[in-house]
C-alpha cells in the first residue's frame, strides 16, 4: 500500500469526522434561572433517563439522579408509568416557571406513596411517628402528557439516590372495554387507565404463576426484595427491586419465586388498539 494512499485515507477520515462534528448540535447547559439550554431533548434522550429497552412504541427508561445532581430539561409527550425503587427529596422546575411547581409535571418522586400519606413538600418519603422515614417501591402514572406535553427538569436535593423505572406508551392507548380475564390477567387490576393496566403478583418461596399470555405487550417490574425468574421466549432474572422483563403480545410466560422470601412483581400491560 502506497504512502500517498494511506495519507489520503487519513485525510478523508478526518474530513468525515469534522463534518459529523459540524452537524452535531452544540450542548449548552441552562443558566441559573433555567434559560438557554440546547438542545431540549425528549425524555428518553436525557442522560439521567437512560433508555434500557425499546420495542416499537414501547420504551423502558431507568431514571437515576444522585444526591445533589440535576437532570437536563427534557420533554414528556407520551403517558408514562413509574415504579419508584429508591427515594430521595426532589424538586421540579417546569421550563419557564419557578422551581417547585407542583401537580402536573412534577417529578415522579412527588407522588403520594401507595396506601400512605402524601410526602412532604418537594417530595421524599412520608414521615413515620417515632422513627425515621420508611420507603417501599411505589407506583404512579402520568397520562396527562398525551394531552399537554411538559418540559421540565428534576433536581435531587435530598441525601440519597432517586431512582424510578418508567414504561412509556407512545400510542393512543387501548380499548378500555377489554376485561382483565380477556386480557390474560387473573383478578382485579391494581390500577388501570387507557394506556396501562397493572396487576400485582405475590409469590411465596418456591411458588410460580401458571403459564399465561396477554393481548398486549407486558413489562414485568420487580417490586420487592427476593429472587425469581420471568421465563418465556426469553428468561429474565429478578434479584432486586427495579429488575424488569418484557413479553410481547401472545408470548406465554411464567413468573417463579426462586428465593427464600416473599417475592412481589407487577405486570404492566402497555395497552394499544
Amino acid at each position: 500500500m502506497s504512502r500517498s494512499f494511506v495519507l489520503m485515507s487519513v485525510i478523508g477520515a478526518s474530513l468525515v469526522t469534522i463534518a459529523l462534528h459540524a452537524q452535531a448540535p452544540a450542548w449548552q447547559p441552562p443558566d441559573e434561572v433555567g434559560q438557554g439550554q440546547r438542545p431540549v431533548m425528549p425524555v428518553h434522550q436525557e442522560p439521567h433517563h437512560r433508555q434500557v429497552f425499546q420495542h416499537g412504541s414501547l420504551r423502558i427508561i431507568d431514571l437515576q439522579i444522585p444526591p445533589g445532581d440535576m437532570s437536563w430539561f427534557h420533554t414528556h409527550e407520551w403517558p408514562v408509568f413509574y415504579l419508584t425503587v429508591a427515594d430521595s427529596q426532589t424538586r421540579t422546575q417546569i421550563l419557564g416557571e419557578e422551581w417547585g411547581a407542583r401537580g402536573r409535571g412534577a417529578a415522579p418522586g412527588g407522588a403520594a406513596p401507595r396506601g400512605g400519606p402524601p410526602p412532604p413538600p418537594g417530595g421524599g418519603p412520608p414521615a413515620r411517628a417515632g422513627g425515621p422515614p420508611r420507603f417501599r417501591p411505589r407506583l404512579m402514572s402520568d397520562v396527562s402528557y398525551a394531552e399537554r406535553p411538559v418540559t421540565h427538569r428534576i433536581q435531587n436535593n435530598g441525601t440519597g439516590l432517586y431512582r424510578a423505572l418508567g414504561v412509556i406508551n407512545e400510542t393512543g392507548g387501548g380499548d378500555e372495554a377489554v376485561t382483565e380475564e380477556a386480557a390474560g390477567f387473573a383478578g382485579k387490576a391494581e390500577s388501570a387507565n387507557r394506556w396501562f393496566r397493572v396487576h400485582r403478583v405475590a409469590l411465596a418461596p418456591g411458588e410460580k404463576t401458571p403459564a399465561h399470555q396477554h393481548k398486549a405487550p407486558v413489562v414485568v417490574l420487580q417490586d420487592s426484595a427476593g429472587k425469581g425468574t420471568a421465563s418465556g421466549p426469553m428468561s429474565f432474572e429478578l434479584n432486586e427491586p427495579g429488575q424488569w422483563a418484557f413479553f410481547d403480545t401472545g408470548a406465554r410466560h411464567e413468573i417463579a419465586n426462586r428465593g427464600s422470601e416473599r417475592l412481589e412483581v407487577i405486570e404492566v400491560e402497555v395497552r394499544r388498539k
